[in-house]
């Protein structure tokens, strides 16, 4: 009897540092979930936006992205809030995140367009896509986002200082637009798919007129038309590059494919 109860007074005495360790364990989790959660900055929003501001110029972007989001964060209401969107694009255009920089660009347009900066975030909204531009034998999309941003800024911010830029690069835009469509209507008249080739040339024409194509796209739309056997379209086409376009050396293949016809 004694034994047994000795056995039983023994296994509770064993039992308790187990007992303790699990309640150990639940004031640890607990203690671990406090100290995991985000420590709230008390500091005043302009102070926060300085440090970032120093980070940034110190090209520290990491702690710069920290710097601003908090401040977006604990003082959402304050200007300087305002500025931070703004540089948070800046920051990650110059991480290179291109598509980031886009999207807090876009954001700062869209709520604040008449702010005096708007201008600023719209030029450099143009220029994250106009960062992915590729060559003529690729994909064409980050070139077309680039044209419209450039294009807003132009018809809506026209006395903005970046108005001349913007330009600059809307006519480098369409160019690149332009020979995308003259890089496909080739592969097409070299692939003997001639009409194919006429859609692409004739979209030069209508689209992009400005871009110093135009004598050349009228060449192939006449050889385009010559080899579908469509004599009269072509001899059009022929006679309106050597009007239009009488110093262009397509003027004198063109005269070259008159006679022969």
């Amino acid at each position: 009897m004694k034994n047994s109860n000795f056995s039983k007074y023994l296994r509770g005495y064993e039992a308790l540092p187990r007992r303790c360790f699990v309640l150990l364990a639940v004031m640890m989790l607990f203690a671990g979930c406090a100290s995991t959660k985000d420590v709230v900055d008390t500091r005043p929003a302009k102070e926060i936006y300085d440090s970032a501001m120093d980070s940034y110029l110190r090209e520290k972007q990491e702690d710069a992205e920290k710097g601003f989001k908090t401040l977006m964060e604990e003082h959402p209401l304050s200007p300087y809030a305002l500025e931070a969107e703004l540089m948070l694009g800046d920051v990650c255009f110059a991480e290179d995140k291109y598509d980031e920089a886009g999207s807090y660009y876009t954001n700062f347009v869209a709520m604040h367009p008449a702010h005096s900066r708007a201008s600023y975030a719209l030029f450099q909204k143009g220029m994250s896509y106009f960062k992915d531009v590729l060559s003529v034998d690729r994909d064409q999309t980050a070139t077309r986002k680039a044209l419209f941003a450039f294009e807003d800024l132009v018809v809506n911010y026209p006395d903005s200082p970046y108005k001349d830029r913007a330009k600059e690069l809307i006519s480098f835009s369409r160019r690149r637009l332009a020979e995308r469509e003259f890089y496909v209507g080739r592969f097409y008249f070299k692939g003997k798919n001639y009409r194919g080739a006429l859609g692409r040339f004739r979209d030069i024409l209508k689209n992009y007129s400005d871009t110093g194509l135009t004598d050349e796209a009228l060449y192939f739309i006449g050889q385009s038309y010559a080899k579908l056997g469509e004599g009269t379209l072509a001899q059009d086409a022929f006679k309106t590059l050597i009007t239009n376009f009488p110093d262009s050396q397509f003027a004198k293949d063109a005269k070259g494919q008159l006679k022969e016809s």
